[in-house]
């Protein structure tokens, strides 16, 4: 029934699709691995190993080597290697991982990067390839010198951490290196050499091959560079003829000079020749560099001409052969099968087509399919694979990163469905292993520069180019590809960090946190280098401000902020506490642009690895963009980078990053970030992307040969951001009487109006009911940066908010009205009024936009001489006398006047303030909101922060809008803060019988705590503990749970228990306790 139904779904595809299906349908198939070439013999005996009864159903698979990376038809087929029936056993020629090829007369070796074992495939086929005839050449070919070949391969050393070549252990100038070979002969013909070696020297030096100290090759190398970026090494080829003393070579000596005492040299390979006469040849693979027909002297032996592998031809065993690549083997010397291995090929045999394929390795098996399920309750169809899957149906066993593309494009060529492609799991560029640390989990493409900082690079949009004749992926311009789908990558290695990151995207999709974070846009600008990070991120800045006018923007520039000297370098505290200060409140996206590394951003450490620790855990996770050097490097065993520790933090850090691995250009970032500045906000069908889509549309929109090749999307490809879902139609301005207002003139009065609509088709959503939040922005104001580095420049920012309140949405419509403040400037300016609607009962949200003429003639000034009314709630408390244990509380300020309240800023004799004891008054503008539509109502959610032991008095000002000022003092005694205490707590259910929550109060917000919970037996025994640090603690800790079963095998015996739940400050080491009963039942 599979077969017919997949006849079904792959009728009209083409041939090679619908062989590969039938050929895995037939049987078993398995696999074996080999580590040299030469001519392998499976015996009858055998055959019941593969549940058949004949060779004559006996087929190979394979390659020859790696994969290539060139995509064609054909590559997604299994490629079938004929074999050679002798009686009883079949022959078969294969070759190590490692192959060398005659191209053009020239030997060619090819390294494995991935393995240094390969596999071949062997199951049943009907019909297999076999060879059935051999070849008879003129019986006057004459006896020839052929050679045979022996390797030496430098992996010792991977110069910058980066690429895909590696090296040899290095040898100083003056020094020599022995490299063994123990080869010898009985012909007296040259022995030839050739290689490559690479040596790194500020001035030119040779490196010379020595045999008994003799030197049979000498090679100048150029010098490279002495500079930062410059090229870190260069290689030559080495190509030489010699005759060794009685023809036998136990070591060669690699030796170098250089004038530049802190040079030195390596090889990546050598090849040594060695002759044998044809007319004594023995058993193995030699090559007949003459190319002309020979006789030969194993008159028994089989002969094979393997230079084209699927294509073999075998010799008549009379003497005589012809080819360039040729084995010959003695019965006696024939290689066996090696032992057969099952593997897994039902991958080929899918019923469906997901839009997002996600690829892990097994022992991560349970998170990826945990967010699979997820993604499908999301209404995405994806599907989970193993690399062990992949290997085995994609790549005849072998670990490759092209047999991972081949997958991919296998899916997107046969289903045109996928869309996007997610990679769960760290990679390295060490494939191999060969320099420990951190795991190679899924591995990554690797450039073949290796050499150059600039140029080097690992990349999973290589698993994007889909489109068949792509690739090769050369590195330079003529070079680039653009990719087919969405490629991400979450970096993690266990799976406690699997299920981490995979629970933040569930939770952010799930549950997403509604709020203004949803529309703010931040760049966060580097400062020096004559101002062009500031530059760049203004250019971007101004198209954001004319093309997606709705989402509002934080300019975190360095050079706005104070910097202080601390020894040889400068920080900027103030800038720090303003990116702490935008995170916490919010935003959907961080742009960064500047200098930075793999830890942090900026010489000044506005932001380190180790601030993370110390960010309070929110659901407001935004999409960091780094536009700088090696921040999202991912690739490296040793070093977790920036990136991802953001990604991989628990309830804080990034939902994702679109980052560097490698340095780059500041014009490569700027062309690169404009793309995806041109993306971002962009919609198709009148829906929002998701990060796949930027991602992809990102890439080909800038691409610049290898130079930003290093760009990855770490994050979900198929996830959206929390853009808001649905539009808000903003209706004619009027003012009391119904007349159209042409500009918000000063103390002007207007009405508004609205609804929610539906983008897709532009409905009305008269379903949604909730609130609307208004803000009428002013025009830019003009910002001065303080030139700490380079020249102070001037930019321009939305700064000034003359209104912001809510008002009531029913049925999807909305009204309201606001007067505008006095003071503005008369001069007629653009300004914005800004929209956000919430549903009080669905999860949607919506969002709208309409510029405005702000400014004119100031209107008759409303009869008012009296300043607002200012009343205060604390901690729910409305009257006083106001008593707590805590120096930080929880307050609403509500404040009503007839003429509205001024929050403009503009007159900073007007803000609205609040002042503790003799501290500076705190300006609390941007916390005030106006209520049910009405300008002349309320309040501002705060917290009372800085308050003293004993009594503490309050000072709150407001002015309305035409300049009545009032003021209202308020006492707070504080007591008990000097210690911490736990003030209430709660466990529940209690009795229970699966799992329990704790919670409590305590008088220490807004300081780092750490929380541990212990059960005990009544005998006293530890049943459980957990432990958990606070960031900047809530007054209210909830969520703190024992789940029964939690590294447990059985859940505990029913009775009654112990708890004790502790409480300690990081801030005086304070600590307080609680204990009681839990029963479970």
């Amino acid at each position: 029934m599979k077969k017919a139904c997949l006849a079904g779904i792959l009728g009209g595809l083409s041939l090679f699709f619908g062989f590969f299906l039938q050929g895995f349908s037939q049987g078993n198939f398995y696999k074996f691995g080999v580590t040299k070439s030469g001519l392998y013999r499976f015996d009858a005996d055998r055959l019941n190993e593969l549940g058949v009864s004949s060779l004559d159903e006996v087929a190979f698979f394979g390659y020859p080597g790696r994969l290539p990376q060139k995509l064609d038809s054909g590559t997604l087929s299994l490629r079938e290697i004929p074999a050679k029936r002798v009686n009883n056993e079949l022959l078969i020629f294969l070759t190590g991982p490692h192959s060398l090829d005659l191209i053009e007369g020239e030997l060619e070796y090819r390294h494995h990067y991935y393995s240094d074992t390969l596999y071949y495939l062997i199951g049943s086929k009907e019909n297999p390839k076999r060879l059935e005839s051999e070849t008879q050449v003129s019986p006057q070919a004459e006896p020839i010198t052929l050679y045979e070949w022996a390797t030496v391969k430098g992996e010792d050393r991977n110069i910058l951490n980066s690429g895909r070549i590696w090296y040899s252990e290095p040898v100083s100038s003056g020094s020599l290196r022995s490299i063994p070979f123990r080869q010898s002969t009985e012909s007296s013909s040259d022995w030839l050499l050739q290689g490559r070696v690479m040596a790194q020297s500020f001035q030119s030096s040779q490196v010379s091959i020595l045999e008994s100290g003799s030197s049979i090759s000498q090679t100048n190398i150029s010098p490279i560079p002495n500079s930062l970026y410059g090229i870190k090494g260069v290689e030559a080829a080495v190509k030489a003829s010699f005759n060794p003393a009685n023809q036998e070579v136990n070591t060669l000596e690699l030796a170098y000079n250089s004038s530049d005492n802190n040079a030195t040299a390596y090889f990546e390979h050598l090849l040594l020749g060695v002759p044998n006469e044809s007319s004594e040849i023995q058993s193995g693979l030699y090559f007949n560099l003459s190319g002309q027909a020979f006789s030969h002297g194993c008159n028994e032996c089989e002969v094979w001409e393997v230079g084209g592998f699927y294509k073999p031809t075998t010799f008549q065993k009379n003497g005589f052969a012809e080819g360039g690549k040729l084995v010959f083997s003695r019965s006696s010397d024939l290689l066996n099968i090696p032992t057969l291995s099952p593997v897994e090929s039902n991958i080929r045999t899918v019923g469906s087509w997901p839009e997002l394929l996600i690829i892990t390795d097994h022992n991560l098996l349970p998170e990826a399919e945990k967010l699979s399920t997820h993604k499908l309750s999301q209404g995405l169809l994806s599907e989970v694979v193993t690399l062990r899957e992949i290997y085995d149906a994609f790549g005849y066993g072998n670990k490759d990163v092209v047999a991972i593309r081949d997958f991919i494009a296998w899916h997107f060529h046969q289903g045109k469905r996928v869309k996007n492609v997610l990679f769960l799991g760290k990679g390295t560029f060490d494939y191999k292993g060969k320099l420990g640390g951190r795991a190679n989990v899924v591995p990554t493409y690797s450039s073949r520069s290796s050499l150059n900082p600039l140029t080097t690079y690992s990349s999973d949009d290589f698993f994007g180019l889909l489109g068949f004749g792509q690739g090769e992926w050369e590195e330079s311009q003529s070079g680039d590809e653009k990719l087919s789908i969405g490629v991400g990558r979450l970096p993690v290695i266990t799976r406690q960090e699997a299920d981490i990151v995979v629970q933040k995207i569930i939770d952010y999709e799930q549950n997403p946190s509604f709020g203004n974070w949803k529309r703010s846009f931040s760049l966060f600008a580097d400062d020096a280098d004559n101002n062009i990070h500031l530059r760049d991120a203004e250019a971007h800045s101004t198209y954001l401000s004319e093309e997606d006018s709705e989402f509002f923007q934080n300019k975190l520039y360095l050079d706005r902020y104070e910097q202080i000297q601390n020894g040889d370098s400068q920080q900027s505290p103030e800038a720090k506490q303003a990116l702490r200060e935008v995170l916490s409140e919010g935003t959907l996206v961080v742009n960064y642009i500047g200098h930075g590394n793999e830890t942090t951003l900026t010489a000044e450490e506005v932001f380190r690895v180790e601030d993370i620790a110390d960010f309070p855990e929110t659901s407001f996770l935004p999409l960091w963009v780094t536009a700088t050097c090696e921040f999202g490097r991912h690739d490296s065993p040793f070093i977790r980078s920036g990136a991802e520790e953001l990604l991989t933090v628990q309830g804080k850090g990034a939902i994702g990053l679109l980052t560097t691995g490698r340095p780059v250009f500041s014009s490569v970032n700027f062309r690169l970030n404009e793309a995806f500045v041109r993306e971002v906000y962009k919609k198709e069908n009148g829906t929002y992307q998701d990060l796949g889509s930027i991602f992809k549309n990102t890439k080909n929109n800038s691409l610049n040969g290898a130079l930003n090749r290093n760009f990855s999307l770490l994050g979900d490809p198929s996830l959206r951001l929390n853009y808001p879902d649905l539009e808000i139609e903003i209706g004619e301005f009027k003012d009391a009487d119904g007349n159209p207002i042409e500009n918000f003139a000063p103390l002007s009065e207007v009405f508004y109006q609205g609804k929610v609509i539906n983008p897709l088709d532009g409905s009305d959503m008269i379903t949604f009911d909730g609130t609307v939040e208004v803000e009428l922005m002013d025009r830019p104001v003009s910002i001065k940066t303080l030139g700490d580095e380079s020249p102070p420049i001037e930019f321009p920012e939305e700064a000034i908010t003359l209104f912001r309140g809510k008002a009531e949405v029913r049925n999807g419509y909305f009204e309201g009205r606001f007067r505008v403040p006095s003071g503005i400037d008369i001069e007629i300016e653009k300004g914005n009024i800004r929209m956000y609607a919430v549903d009080s009962t669905s999860m949607l949200d919506a969002q709208g936009v309409a510029q405005v003429d702000v400014g004119g003639e100031q209107v008759e000034n409303p009869t008012d001489e009296e300043g607002p009314n200012i009343e205060i709630q604390i901690e729910g408390q409305q009257l006083g006398p106001f008593n707590f244990p805590s120096k930080q509380l929880a307050a609403i300020i509500f404040l009503s006047d007839s003429t509205g309240i001024d929050i403009s800023g503009i007159d900073p004799r007007k803000d609205f303030t609040i002042q503790i004891n003799q501290q500076p008054p705190r300006v609390l503008n941007k916390s005030f909101v106006s209520d049910g539509g009405n300008y002349q109502r309320g309040q501002a959610g705060i917290k009372i922060e800085g308050l003293e032991e004993g009594i503490n008095s309050i000072w709150v000002s407001a002015t309305d809008l035409v300049g009545n000022s009032n003021e209202a003092i308020f006492e707070i005694r504080v007591e008990g803060s000097n210690r911490i205490q736990i003030l209430n707590h709660i466990v529940y259910p209690n009795p229970a019988d699966k799992e329990t929550i704790f919670e409590l109060t305590h008088n220490r917000p807004g300081e780092n705590l750490l929380i541990e919970l212990e059960v005990y037996s009544l005998t006293g025994s530890i049943l459980f503990s957990a432990s958990r640090r606070l960031v900047e603690a809530e007054s209210r800790i909830e969520g703190f749970r024992w789940i029964f079963l939690q590294n447990q095998s059985k859940i505990p015996a029913k009775g009654t228990y112990i708890y004790k739940l502790t409480l300690s400050s990081e801030t005086d080491s304070s600590v307080a306790s609680e204990s009681g009963k839990l029963i479970i039942e």
